[in-house]
């Protein structure tokens, strides 16, 4: 008995020392580089970092030389210059159309409302349509607020694609005047079903960083009649905001869809008779965006809309496919792709060595109150850091418990405990049995 208890007392025994092990361990290790400097520095964050860290950064840690934590402050740059958007529906007045020509409505917002864009909503599918906004406080004499806006929609087969939003200059007038145009071919009739109205305020300028694209493939599907232009970035999580597209085709309009991934192959882990393996496969495209990209001349007045904005595209790997529907494809040059700043903030101390931990995919953000203590500091344009090259450190969390990853070792120990408790068992037997024989 004294050999099971032993056994089975071994077998725990490692057990709650591998339990006792943290599994949000740090992957990796960066020094940084600060020289002579102190005070609070800021520390750009590199691609390769987006690359090894959560897209979040959330499991960014600063550390000195004496293993402590020193808090930090992540600033992301500005990316939109939305602050707040409130849609405000209008009641739609007087709404007429003449035959082949124009449809109008009167959207009264019920008082002066401060708006810089509308939604607007008409029936139809497949149309190209030219809008005339004027605005007026008592609904009789009308200012022009803006001309040569335009309306989109291209439907194919289960999808559509709209430019249904107009952007103009600030005004609070009550009442607009939409007139929608019918152009070239397209003389069919149309409703207007909803109109609603917006501002967005600015905070600054956007604070973006260009991506050096690594490699960019064109390919077609000629049975689909899908262009699609595979983008690689050369890292993971990159914090996609926007893509410009330098497209020669000298007018057009073609409905485009946006996804991404962060790695061509992924491993997938399967259990097993034996334990675990893992069985490779193709990752899956994540859906990012989808709309319409133009280039529409009226008179001498060419409008257009090449950029892809307000993304939110954490991936390494983007797939823009251009619907070319009955139309030859679109000549594209090149793809111009933006990302946000990000920059880590913290406060050194003359002396003291820092490095950079991060590569933990279970970690939480870190929770300090340097921001609250100091409002602002995000913003503060202090010394700019550098990181050094990137070390592995030990205790990174492995895929599986312990229990499945040792399962051998349980089973033996398992095995040789029943083992003794049969030959402890057998010896008991025989001395009990030894007395009724003499």
């Amino acid at each position: 008995m004294r050999v099971l208890l032993a056994a089975i007392l071994l077998l725990f025994t490692q057990v709650d020392a591998v339990a006792a092990f943290d599994p949000t361990g740090w992957a990796w290790k960066r020094t940084i580089e600060l020289g002579r400097a102190s005070g609070f520095v800021r520390l750009p964050i590199p691609p390769e970092v987006f690359d090894e860290a959560q897209a979040t950064l959330n499991d960014l840690r600063v550390v000195d030389d004496s293993s402590a934590l020193v808090p930090h402050v992540l600033h992301w740059g500005r990316v939109r210059e939305l602050q707040k958007v409130e849609w405000r529906s209008a009641r739609l007045l007087n709404q007429t159309y003449a035959p082949g020509r124009y449809g109008r409505v009167i959207a009264d917002f019920g008082a002066a409302v401060e708006k810089n864009q509308v939604k607007v909503t008409i029936s139809g599918t497949n149309y190209r349509r030219r809008v005339l906004v004027e605005g007026s406080d008592e609904g009789k004499s009308w200012e022009v607020v803006a001309q040569g806006l335009w309306l989109i929609d291209v439907s194919l087969q289960d999808q559509s694609f709209r430019v249904d939003t107009l952007k103009f200059p600030p005004n609070t007038f009550r009442h607009l005047r939409l007139t929608v145009y019918n152009i070239f071919d397209d003389f069919r009739p149309f409703a207007f079903k909803a109109v609603e109205a917006s501002v967005h305020r600015t905070e600054g300028e956007k604070e973006l960083v260009q991506v050096p694209v690594k490699g960019m493939t064109t390919t077609r599907d000629e049975r689909r009649n899908h262009s699609s232009v595979d983008l690689d970035l050369g890292a993971r999580n990159l914090p996609v905001v926007s893509l410009n597209c330098a497209i020669r085709t000298p007018y057009f309009y073609r409905a485009y869809e946006l996804v991404g991934r962060n790695a061509a192959r992924e491993g997938v882990p399967r259990k097993t008779e034996s334990g675990w393996d893992t069985v490779e496969r193709e990752a899956p495209w994540e859906p990012v965006s989808m709309g319409v990209l133009y280039r529409i001349k009226y008179q001498t007045r060419i409008e257009e809309s090449l950029e892809i904005e307000g993304l939110s595209a954490p991936y390494r790997y983007l797939k823009l496919r251009i619907l070319n529907a009955e139309s030859p494809p679109v000549d594209l040059d090149n793809v111009t792709v933006s990302r946000r700043e990000a920059s880590l903030v913290f406060q050194a101390v003359p002396g003291r060595r820092y490095a950079l931990v991060g590569g933990n995919p279970q970690a939480q953000a870190a929770s300090h109150d340097l921001a609250k203590a100091i409002e602002g500091v995000d913003e503060f344009q202090g010394f700019t850091a550098r990181l050094g090259p990137s070390h592995p450190l030990e205790g990174k969390k492995e895929l599986f418990p312990w229990s499945e990853r040792h399962s051998v070792l349980i089973w033996t120990v398992l095995i040789c405990a029943v083992g003794v408790a049969v030959i402890l068992m057998v010896r008991n037997m025989k001395r009990l049995r030894a007395p009724r024989q003499e």
